[in-house]
């Protein structure tokens, strides 16, 4: 019994952390089924910033993209075991800040997903497909580093899957400094000095009144 039972959980554990994914079975005569085993990987590749290399995953003290810069991925796909592989049906998820461009396959902007098919992948065979996308502008990337991981899968026909994730980080240097304005003003003309220009004759008049009168006094003195 103790035999049987750790012959279940070793099953299980194999289950559990074997990349393997199974086809169709099919009956044989006389009795029972074979069933074609299917081993497959998907890895997606991440370009180094305004480098050539690609790698799984940059992290936060790697080189870093910038706002609305050119991001270039590789999704590759590779048949490790020793059948051929009819359908692969890939999905790959675009995070937040990251959109988009071109590649392989059909995408809706909508839920930010590229999907599309590998078919006929023969034994030890790999595809890989290069795919462009764009980080976003610095309107919409938070000012500092903003890392983002990107996340696919490749499913056959019969649901079995791998997954794959390969991150990014984006630096946003840009500040929003405040536009001070000066605005130079101009005295009122308005209404209110309506009274002050009133006043202006009366003056005149009464200095001109004086100015008189001194004249007559000093032709007065010289009688």
């Amino acid at each position: 019994m103790k035999k049987v039972l750790f012959s279940l959980l070793l099953l299980g554990a194999m289950s559990v952390f074997s990349s393997k994914a199974y086809a169709d079975c099919q009956a044989v005569y006389g009795g029972g089924q074979t069933c074609t085993t299917y081993n497959f990987t998907i890895e997606k590749l991440v370009q180094i910033p305004n480098g050539s290399n690609f790698v799984d995953n940059l992290s936060i003290n790697d080189p870093k993209y910038s706002p609305s810069q050119t991001i270039n991925y590789e999704l590759v796909v590779r048949n490790t075991g020793s059948n051929t592989i009819n359908t692969l049906n890939i999905t790959d998820n675009f995070p937040q800040y990251i959109n988009f461009v071109s590649g392989n396959g059909s995408y809706d902007a909508n839920s930010k997903t590229l999907t599309f098919t590998v078919n006929n992948l023969g034994a030890g065979q790999s595809q890989t497909y290069n795919l462009q996308a764009k980080t976003a502008d610095s309107k919409t990337v938070p000012v500092g580093i903003t890392c983002v991981v990107n996340n696919a899968n490749a499913t056959d026909t019969n649901g079995n899957n791998a997954t794959t994730s390969s991150q990014a980080c984006i630096q946003n240097s840009t500040a929003v400094l405040p536009v001070i304005t000066t605005v130079k003003t101009t005295p009122a003309t308005g209404p209110e000095m309506i009274p002050l220009a009133l006043l202006f004759p009366g003056a005149m008049g009464g200095l001109f009144l004086r100015k008189k009168s001194k004249k007559t006094l000093s032709e007065g003195g010289e009688k």
